[in-house]
């Protein structure tokens, strides 16, 4: 396979089209070094090759591996790469932007003695731990290949970032998810009748259920409302679950401006149940 160069972005990183148009970046230690548009570069000559679909997204990557180091360039490259194959699945394409910008500063602002502190590590710990385990191995990276120690919650912040690209949420509406789940947390435990127990696997299912709910509700899709016997057998079931369940959601339907359904609200209250068992 070979591509048609179309930019050189800088000695390493160039923008190129393969026989369908179809628009790459394609990376390799002095690639673009000599090379000008029209020129053909092949497969086996790059490190590293993706797909940018959107213009905005490729100007901006252009602009931004422009002024990058190189070797930072690649490991973030390589990290996206590691992120889809621990998650199962490909991340959206602004993530090559936003994470190798975030990276990329917070590399520079260490050596700089500059430290910011991420207020939801704790939170992303808990609520994404497969994200965060994300995070917490490309800060090893770091140490290893460029040996700058980034601070713990770092972890944290790439995990966000990970996260806007698997659900295509704006990093505001992840922050916002996060908080809110919080909050959501901090109410149940709380509750005098309800007893959490953080090593359970119950409760490890409950946190996955509560976050998509979360996803869910601050999500644009339309909320269907569905007659099932389930909101009319739950709450005569578990009537104590159900009343907490009401409690619960409200910082999520505060905080998203829309309520739950009765639906919603009854499998909640299942999986409260199962939670609250012991």
């Amino acid at each position: 396979m070979s591509f048609r160069v179309i930019k050189t972005i800088n000695n390493n990183v160039v923008s190129c089209q393969d026989e369908n148009g179809c628009e790459y970046i394609v990376m390799g230690r002095g690639l673009g070094f000599g090379l000008k548009s029209g020129h053909t570069v092949e497969r086996e000559q790059a490190e590293k090759v993706f797909r940018i679909t959107d213009q905005n997204n490729m100007e901006r990557l252009q602009t931004l591996y422009a002024s990058l180091p190189h070797d930072q360039v690649e490991f973030c490259a390589e990290l996206i790469e590691y992120a889809q194959s621990v998650l199962g699945h490909k991340l959206s394409e602004v993530i090559y932007y936003t994470l190798s910008d975030h990276i990329c500063f917070a590399i520079q602002r260490e050596k700089n003695g500059m430290r910011f502190a991420n207020a939801l590590h704790t939170e992303v710990r808990l609520f994404y731990p497969k994200e965060y385990a994300i995070g917490s191995y490309a800060l090893a990276e770091i140490e290893r290949r460029f040996h700058v120690s980034l601070p713990e919650d770092e972890a944290a912040s790439i995990a966000l970032h990970l996260l806007n690209a698997e659900y295509e949420n704006s990093l505001s509406i992840t922050m916002q998810v996060t908080q809110t789940l919080s909050e959501m947390l901090r109410v149940l435990e709380e509750h005098p009748s309800f007893h959490v127990d953080r090593s359970s696997i119950d409760f490890d299912e409950f946190i996955v259920h509560l976050k998509f709910l979360a996803l869910k509700q601050f999500s644009d899709d339309p909320v269907l409302e569905q007659e099932s016997p389930l909101s009319v057998l739950i709450p005569q079931a578990f009537p104590g679950e159900y009343q907490l369940a009401g409690i619960l959601v409200h910082p999520l339907e505060k905080a998203s401006g829309r309520p739950l359904t009765p639906e919603q609200r009854a499998y909640l209250t299942v999986n409260l149940h199962r939670v609250n068992r012991s």
